[in-house]
């Protein structure tokens, strides 16, 4: 897994990639806890992301909880097909929302 942050107009741009799996989520949540402290306009690019399992689902639950404190806004985008399924099946596709592509994601109302 690797990490990379950015900033992008109003919103930390955080990009995901490679597979977030039990190994590695702690260090993920970690990261994402710290975030949610200090940023409340967060979009999180999955688009290099390979793999994502429950722990990692996890950590970005804990990021919206801490984001819809300060009355944020947490986006997702680039999923690909089978990160997609993994959030159906979770019903996570219903608490965050989640674009095609960053552009998308930056350009959706406030």
């Amino acid at each position: 897994m690797n990490i990379r942050e950015d900033k992008v107009g109003s919103f930390t741009l955080l990009a995901v990639s490679g597979r977030v799996d039990s190994l590695n989520s702690e260090t993920l949540k970690d990261y994402l806890q710290e975030l949610g402290k200090r940023e409340s306009r967060v979009l999180v690019d999955c688009s290099a992301l390979e793999y994502i399992g429950s722990a990692g689902l996890g950590a970005l639950l804990i990021l919206l909880k801490l984001i819809r404190k300060q009355e944020g806004t947490l986006r997702l985008c680039g999923l690909s097909p089978r990160i997609a399924e993994v959030f159906a099946i979770a019903g996570f596709d219903k608490l965050f929302p989640i674009f095609l592509d960053l552009d998308s994601a930056l350009s959706a109302g406030a």
